[in-house]
This record gives structure tokens, C-alpha cells and sequence, in this order.
């Protein structure tokens, strides 16, 4: 099977390099579209760029569910891979893409049917909350075929081929970026869509790569099972996939209800607080790229290398993807640090929205390290098929932001910095807790070649 990648041999060093380069370029231009996207938004003025920034969020909670499925899919898919059972990982990539189809129904429909509620809830601006309505109504089934393609990539990712998912979206991406002007200001239609248009750029570019990526998928003969009954619901599989990624979903759906509060928060201070939030998140989430890029490519090393039983692969693996992970997070603090002023002006000319961008992203920059050393044992907590250590601590964070936050709120000498350093000390715990959770795993590691057990 020429397509899928054996990681339990060869050098990991340049498994990891490989993989990590093809996330990387993949998220490099997924968070150009985001801030070009929030560029062109910006142009139609601070409510318009709250709303955006409101409406995304409920990506966090898409995220969530994908996450459930596309780490228990990856997970076990990877340690069926080391185990060399061919059938098993066709068969798991039948089941995990007929529930993520289920789940991607079920979610995107939610979020159409709440999306009044929900605006109203995180704004007290009428304009926000009109503009935010408008989003979801096209961003909902949006997010809804997010879930199967995240799934998809996920199952590919386990087998080492990130090529097709890659490519896929690169070209979601592209197009996503093109259209999205013309559907915001109407350019050659002459009918501008505001927030709407750059939700609905984002449908149709999903839309056409997960079509294409499906076509290409259901070409080959490796990847789904033709055999008869293959297609039918096995609930077993449903449950395994369920059991080892819902702690890593619930840990997202915990950072969505933390976005969701701190907007929340924020919404005292007007929507100019709300939009340099909003800007200054999606530009640390650029400072994030390096350390996901490292995460998601380890995850797969170890998990193939722990079904083959080698313990000693595993632990290289994560030295190796935590050395890479810090060096460039120590990038991004630096420059965050030196100039975030500059950074936030391209998004918005309203001197409130940079002030308050600039206070956030000199602050929480921090973060970048802390987050590296998570998103490091998270890479080795998803490959051994067991992400609830990351559930646990970051669960801890968040409640040892927004407990004190909310209390702190009430005071009438409170200020949106006073989140940001609990965000930072909460976030060096979290790492923290992640190192001691990860040095007990690997105090039970095996390092012979016997196979690993199932996962639980």
C-alpha cells in the first residue's frame, strides 16, 4: 500500500519533520485566510468584526466533536497500522466516517437552529448581534461537513499519508480566500453580503475540497472496505472511537465555553474590547502553528510505533516534537512582544481596537511557551490512545482563569488585563501538570517489540 506510510521504521526525526512540514504549510495558509478574511471584515467596521469573532467561536464546539472522532479514528488507526492489520484500519475508516457524516448533521443543525439565541446571549450591541445571525446562518452547515473532512484527514494522518488531506485543504484554503471578497462586497455581482458573504465563501470552498478529496479517498482500494456489510453502523467501533477521544473533545468544548465567558466578560467594555480580542487570537493562533503542526505529526508516529510495541520510538518522538515545538514558540513570544501594535493595525484603523488587541497579545504571548509543552504530551497522550491527562489540566486552566475573573468582575477597577495574567499563570500550570500526567506514562512504557494491548 504505497500510499500508507510504515512510521515504525526508519528514522523519526525524519517521520516527524515530514509530516509536521505538510500540517505546517496547511496551517500557514489556513491562518492566512483567517487574517485576510478578518481584513476584508474590518472594512465593514468593529460590530461587523465582534460578530465574526462571536460566530467563530461555535467553531471551538464544532472542533470539539470533530475532536472526539477524528483522535479516536487517528488513534486507533495508527495502532492497527502498527500492528499491521490491514482490514481493521479499512474497517475503521468506514465506521469513523460514517458517524462523523451523523455527527456533522447533528451539530451543524444545532448550530442553525440556536444562532439568534446564541448572539444575543454574548452581545449587548443590536448591530453585533444582528451581524452575528447573519454569519451562522451560512456558517452553520459550514461547520457541519467540517466534522467528516476533519475526520478524514485524521484517518489519513494515521496511516502517515498527509498528502491527499493536504492538498485538499490547501485548496479549500486558496479558494476560500478568492471568493471571499466578491461574496463581501459584491465585487462583480454588484449584491455585497457583508459578514454573510464571508460565510458563505467558506461553505463553498468546503463544499468543493471535500468532494474532491472524497472522489480521490473512494479511488483507491486501501483505504474503505468494499466488502459487504462494510457500510453498516458497527456500534462497537462507535463506542472505542468515542471512549478514547472524548476527553480530548470535551477539552476543546471546555475551550469553547471559555471563548464563549470571556466574550462574555469583555462585553461590558464594549465591542472594541470584543474585536481586539478577536484580531489578537487569531494571530496567536499563527504562534500556535508550529507546536499543532508537531502535535498532530507525533501523534501518529507514536501511535503506530506503541501498536508495534516500541516503547523507545515513542519516547524519541516526543524529545523531538517538544525541542522543535519550543524553539518556535520562542520565535512568536519575541515577536509579539516587539511590535503588536503593528500587527493589529492592518485589521483595524479604531485606536481602541489596537490598544486592546496590542495589551492582549503583548501579554498572553506567554502562553506560546506553556502551550508548546501541552501541545507536546498532547501528541504523545493522543498516539497511546488516552487524552484524558489533557482533559484534566486543561480543565484546571480555565477554571483558574474564569473562577477569579468572574469574581473579579464585579469590582469596578476591573480590566480585560487582569484575564490575561490569569491566562498566562493558569497556562504554566496546566503545562505543568501535563509533564508530571506524562512522566508516569512513560514510566510503564515497554521498549520491546511485543505488541501493544487494545485500546480500552
Amino acid at each position: 500500500m504505497a500510499a500508507m506510510q510504515d512510521l515504525t521504521s526508519g528514522s523519526i526525526r525524519g517521520h516527524l519533520l515530514r509530516m509536521a512540514s505538510f500540517m505546517l504549510v496547511t496551517m500557514l495558509v489556513q491562518t492566512i485566510y483567517g487574517v485576510i478574511d478578518l481584513f476584508w471584515v474590518g472594512h465593514l467596521g468593529r460590530e461587523a468584526v465582534a460578530a465574526v469573532s462571536i460566530g467563530s467561536n461555535l467553531m471551538m464546539g464544532v472542533m470539539g466533536v470533530s475532536q472526539v472522532l477524528a483522535v479516536g479514528a487517528s488513534s486507533m488507526v495508527a495502532q492497527a497500522m502498527g500492528r499491521k492489520d490491514r482490514p481493521a484500519v479499512q474497517q475503521l475508516f468506514n465506521q469513523s466516517m460514517l458517524f462523523a457524516a451523523l455527527m456533522g448533521v447533528l451539530v451543524g443543525g444545532l448550530a442553525f437552529a440556536v444562532r439568534h439565541r446564541y448572539s444575543a446571549a454574548l452581545s449587548n450591541d443590536p448591530t453585533t448581534i444582528a451581524l452575528t445571525s447573519e454569519f451562522l446562518a451560512w456558517f452553520a452547515p459550514a461547520m457541519a461537513l467540517q466534522i467528516p473532512m476533519m475526520v478524514l484527514s485524521s484517518a489519513l494522518r494515521g496511516v502517515g499519508n498527509m498528502r491527499i488531506s493536504s492538498i485538499a485543504q490547501l485548496a479549500t484554503v486558496l479558494l476560500n480566500i478568492v471568493l471571499a471578497p466578491f461574496l463581501i462586497f459584491g465585487w462583480g455581482t454588484g449584491v455585497p453580503l457583508g459578514v454573510g458573504g464571508a460565510a458563505l465563501s467558506t461553505l463553498i470552498a468546503i463544499v468543493l475540497g471535500f468532494v474532491g478529496m472524497m472522489i480521490h479517498v473512494l479511488r483507491s482500494p486501501e483505504y474503505f472496505s468494499t466488502a459487504k456489510g462494510a457500510w453498516r453502523v458497527q456500534l462497537a467501533s462507535w463506542q472505542r472511537i468515542t471512549t478514547i477521544g472524548l476527553p480530548s473533545g470535551l477539552e476543546l468544548g471546555l475551550m469553547a465555553a471559555y471563548m464563549a465567558a470571556v466574550m462574555g466578560l469583555l462585553q461590558a467594555f464594549g465591542p472594541a474590547q470584543q474585536a481586539g480580542f478577536g484580531i489578537g487570537m487569531r494571530l496567536l493562533q499563527a504562534g500556535m502553528m508550529p507546536s499543532m503542526a508537531m502535535c498532530f505529526a507525533a501523534a501518529a508516529i507514536v501511535g503506530q510505533n506503541y501498536g508495534a510495541g516500541r516503547g523507545d520510538r515513542v519516547r524519541e518522538a516526543y524529545w523531538l516534537s517538544l525541542r522543535y515545538t519550543l524553539i518556535g514558540a520562542s520565535g512568536f513570544v519575541l515577536l509579539l512582544h516587539i511590535g503588536p501594535h503593528w500587527l493589529i493595525e492592518p485589521f483595524s484603523k479604531d485606536a481602541d481596537v489596537i490598544t486592546a488587541g496590542a495589551d492582549f497579545l503583548r501579554l498572553i504571548s506567554w502562553n506560546l511557551i506553556g502551550s508548546g509543552i501541552v501541545f507536546a504530551c498532547f501528541g504523545v497522550f493522543s498516539g497511546l490512545g488516552d487524552t484524558r491527562p489533557s482533559l484534566i489540566s486543561s480543565a484546571v486552566r480555565i477554571a483558574l482563569i474564569l473562577v477569579p475573573a468572574t469574581w473579579l468582575s464585579h469590582r469596578a477597577d476591573f480590566a480585560p488585563l487582569w484575564i490575561w495574567y490569569l491566562s498566562v499563570f493558569a497556562t504554566m500550570v496546566q503545562a505543568l501538570m501535563n509533564l508530571l500526567f506524562l512522566r508516569r506514562r512513560f514510566s510503564g512504557l515497554k521498549t520491546s517489540t511485543s505488541a501493544a494491548p487494545e485500546p480500552a
